[in-house]
């Protein structure tokens, strides 16, 4: 029988995630005394990627390194280990958008419309039933080799932070996982305290509806209108993203609230040299001061259209350090205050013409 050439085999989409699950695993196996090193190459990732890229990595990559250390560590249930120990803020800006909400059925509503912001490999549907609510998880990707770590641990970690957020003690009724298990299922129902049946169509979960009319205790709505901004803005800067400019672009719209916008820190995430970056860009029509500045204005503007953003909320969002600045660089690009250009935008939304370019 002829063999197939690795370019002949049919290969999984590229899908992006940020890898936090696969970053939570390297954590736990340093923890733990193990080398995660090999495991990484093996799964073409590297921990740079994983600690300091922005851009995130390949969602199949994660979930092979996480199958790869379940397998290395003789630990099938290495994704609820994971999710037990793992620092919940890890999550980053899905778990302080939920911790923001005022209860749990608003905080499903923001992870179902920003799961995009953090993976394109899942997404949650929510259905609300007579006495129950099913939150379903549509894969993006459709692999033969199991994704039951990175399931399990999602399964684990969500219901922790869901836990935390309302300083209750709850379980879901059910959960439904589409990979098989053939060990370990006695400890999976322990851990997360419900009935789960494995071998299913998708991963699924029913929480009572009085889980979901459960207060955040933490919430507050003038932080989540901030973060809401910037989630908004994630979401199209993922999906219009083309060539170098696209992916420096992407880096620049989550690194700009840091204040982490020079070209060395951004080359550096993207794993080539400062000068490499440059030259790209050159040859794409653009210097790596024209993509920021051009990105600066462009939401600076989208920005002002919302009312409940603050100038001086804005500036953070754009990553300077004082709001002068921002008025400065504003004044620059459209000759006028940033204060008289929501002025402007009011009106003009008024009577229907614009005045800013």
């Amino acid at each position: 029988m002829r063999s197939l050439s690795r370019s002949n085999v049919p290969q999984p989409p590229f899908l992006w995630t940020r890898g936090i699950a696969a970053r939570e695993a390297v954590h736990y196996l340093d923890r733990n005394g193990f080398d995660a090193e090999p495991l990484l190459s093996k799964a073409e990732l590297s921990r740079g990627q994983l600690m300091q890229n922005l851009g995130g990595v390949s969602a199949v990559s994660q979930h092979r390194f996480l199958e790869l250390a379940a397998h290395e560590t003789n630990d099938p249930l290495l994704g609820l280990h994971v999710a037990t120990e793992m620092d919940l803020r890890g999550i980053g800006l899905l778990y302080y958008l939920a911790a923001s909400c005022a209860n749990v059925a608003e905080a499903l509503e923001h992870l179902e419309r920003y799961a995009a912001t953090t993976t394109e490999d899942l997404r949650l549907e929510i259905s609300p039933q007579k006495d129950e609510t099913l939150l379903t998880f549509r894969r993006g990707l459709s692999l033969d080799e199991p994704l039951r770590q990175h399931s399990e641990m999602i399964a684990f970690a969500f219901n922790r932070a869901l836990c935390r957020l309302t300083n209750r003690d709850f379980a879901p009724s059910r959960m439904t996982f589409a990979h098989a298990r053939n060990s370990g299922g006695r400890e999976v129902h322990r851990i997360l305290r419900c009935p789960v049946e494995f071998v299913q169509a998708t991963d699924s979960w029913v929480l009572p509806r009085s889980v979901m009319e459960l207060r955040i205790v933490s919430e507050d709505s003038h932080l989540l209108q901030i973060l809401e901004a910037h989630a908004d803005d994630l979401l199209p800067e993922r999906r219009s993203a083309t060539g170098l400019r696209g992916v420096v672009e992407n880096h620049l719209v989550s690194a700009l609230p840091s204040g982490q916008v020079q070209a060395t820190a951004v080359a550096k995430q993207l794993g080539i040299s400062e000068r490499s970056l440059r030259r790209h860009l050159a040859e794409e029509g653009a210097s790596f001061g024209e993509v920021l500045d051009t990105l600066r204005q462009r939401l600076a503007l989208r920005y002002l259209e919302d009312e409940r953003v603050s100038l001086q909320q804005i500036a953070w969002l754009l990553g300077y350090s004082e709001t002068g600045a921002f008025n400065h660089s504003f004044k620059r690009w459209t000759g006028t205050s940033p204060g008289r250009a929501r002025k402007s935008i009011g009106c003009a939304a008024t009577v229907g013409s614009s005045v800013l370019p």
